[in-house]
């Protein structure tokens, strides 16, 4: 009798089955793991953007806006009718008019898949542009409009919660545990 040379077909099938198996344990694990790295980017992401308007304000002297779409898309853009639909005019210090080199910042960014805004109507300023909803601005000085909470929610993890302080324009950051809003 000689050796074999292969593997018969129901070998084969057996050996995908078992990896299929067990890949289909561990991927709720994995998803879990990359979800609160998602959110953690997100956060990080919206801090590195409100950090950004806040010394565009800085540097031309104009107040910025910060607003959200509840789809988890964001939109930073000088206070000033002509860069938002729907108006909305400008803050007292804010000046549409600038002599500056420097361009205005204008980002419409989404956040990482699987990531939304909360329930942010409740903490905007009162400001609609649109389909946008105003959460926070900031003036030239490097303060913000108003003391400002946001959270960042991805569907069966853990929520964050990004603070920003009016008087500075300070950001802190606060992990909520599961099921935990605002």
């Amino acid at each position: 009798m000689t050796p074999r040379r292969g593997f018969t077909l129901v070998e084969v099938l057996l050996v995908v089955a078992v990896i299929v198996i067990l890949g289909a344990m561990a991927y709720p694990s994995i998803e879990a793991m990359y979800g609160d790295v998602r959110l953690s980017a997100a956060a990080d992401q919206i801090r590195g953007r409100w950090a950004d308007a806040r010394t565009q304000a800085i540097q031309e002297g104009r107040a910025y806006r910060f607003a959200v779409q509840q789809d988890g898309q964001y939109r930073i853009a000088p206070d000033a009718a002509e860069f938002w639909t729907g108006g909305g005019g400008t803050v007292a210090g804010g000046d549409a008019d600038t002599d500056s080199d420097t361009p205005p910042l204008v980002v419409e960014e989404s956040l990482p898949k699987g990531i939304v805004f909360g329930d942010e109507t409740n903490n905007a300023d009162g400001t609609d542009s649109g389909p946008w909803t105003t959460i926070v601005r900031f003036l030239p000085t490097g303060a913000a409009s108003a003391d400002r909470t946001i959270t960042l929610q991805a569907t069966g993890y853990r929520s964050v919660q990004l603070r920003v302080r009016a008087l500075t324009g300070a950001v802190t950051t606060e992990t909520l545990a599961p099921g935990k809003d605002q």
